[in-house]
């Protein structure tokens, strides 16, 4: 008899909110609309700004667990503790499968022990080119579960790290909706965060949206504003731990923001410098309003021809990224917008969705 997937619990391992918990909050409302019965699980220091993200439809399915990873602390303790947090989950909802975000390749590693035993799937969201050896020792060991990746280079480091075929892993890009062009939203968003930031309308303005960390390149942010001052003012949207060396630095920090679709629409340009990215969101947002995009190779590598689609720096270097972003902002480059905007339409929200579901069918299936 074919079984049906009735109650989906969603395990976040997550220490902080970025695009992978905006992306499976997305997934959740989605499986919500159709009728799935959910409970989400993060960590009681999250869970409040977490309800604000997902929103009145989910918040009340949220359960406080202390499952996060901590960084701070051993593998062997965080693995042990989230194993006897996802047992007593597990006992409490009694859920027919598990969908487990990773934020890090390493980070349910507890829970893949704990929920041992029930369909699982994994999600991939970032993956460095090796773990420590304690953790990729750990990974090797772990029982097993299907992975799926939202890029291929994603895909290949984490099948490097848990020792799988490359072919074990499924590659499910990520996805926005693409609103239709509105001139006039975009001349009202100009508008309104301008004087907001209290600066001319013909202001140029650079956004960066994402965590505040070495990793999405953060720490470079203070020498682009220099690089750039008198040209252009930087507003940088997100939370993270770099926040407090950014203060006083010449840059706009608005915190973690709600509205990011509006800041792309009045923003000349969207800056990412990431060291690490997966299928970055922020990215398809800009894509799918117009809004040209300055990036390293490394922010864009789940994308085919990521030089079609933005201005491209081989790596992280303050004086390339602040050139490109001079250059995009006096001079956008039609092709690369249209070119970005395309892929956005043929991997939009709607198209990532529907390959998750299917593969949550064949899951329990």
């Amino acid at each position: 008899m074919t079984r049906r997937l009735r109650r989906l619990l969603i395990a976040f391992p997550s220490a902080g909110l970025g695009g992978a918990e905006l992306q499976t909050a997305m997934l959740a409302e989605d499986l919500a609309e159709a009728g799935m019965e959910l409970a989400l699980a993060i960590d009681p220091a999250l869970l409040p700004r977490f309800a604000r993200m997902v929103g009145p439809r989910l918040a009340p399915l949220l359960h406080p667990a202390e499952i996060a990873w901590r960084g701070e602390r051993g593998a062997g303790e965080n693995i042990a503790r989230q194993a006897r947090e996802a047992a007593l989950l597990r006992d409490l909802l009694r859920p027919d499968a598990v969908l487990l975000p990773l934020p890090w390749p390493s980070h349910g590693l507890g829970l893949l022990h704990g929920f041992a035993g029930l369909p699982l799937l994994a999600v991939a969201h970032l993956a460095p080119e090796a773990l420590p050896h304690e953790e990729e020792a750990a990974a090797r060991a772990a029982p097993p579960a299907q992975f799926v990746a939202v890029a291929a280079p994603t895909a290949a480091r984490l099948a490097r790290a848990f020792g799988l075929p490359v072919a074990a892993v499924t590659v499910i890009p990520n996805g926005v909706p693409v609103p239709p062009d509105s001139p006039a939203a975009r001349r009202a968003a100009r508008a309104a965060k301008r004087a907001m930031l209290e600066l001319p309308d013909t202001a140029k303005l650079l956004l960066f949206a994402g965590r505040l960390d070495p990793a999405k390149g953060a720490d470079l942010l203070p020498g682009i504003a220099q690089a750039l001052r008198g040209r252009a003012s930087l507003a940088v949207a997100g939370q993270g731990g770099l926040r407090p060396a950014l203060q006083g630095q010449g840059l706009w920090l608005l915190g973690q923001v709600p509205d990011v679709p509006d800041w792309l629409l009045a923003a000349d340009a969207l800056l990412l410098p990431s060291r690490h990215e997966g299928c970055p969101l922020v990215f398809l947002e800009a894509a799918a309003r117009h809004c040209p995009v300055i990036a390293t190779e490394a922010a864009l590598e789940a994308f085919p021809e990521p030089a079609t689609l933005a201005a491209l720096s081989r790596g992280p270097g303050i004086a390339r990224l602040a050139a490109l972003a001079v250059e995009a902002l006096d001079r956008p480059d039609p092709a690369r917008i249209a070119a970005a905007h395309r892929l956005a339409c043929r991997q939009d929200r709607a198209a990532m969705l529907g390959q998750y579901r299917a593969r949550l069918r064949a899951l329990i299936a």
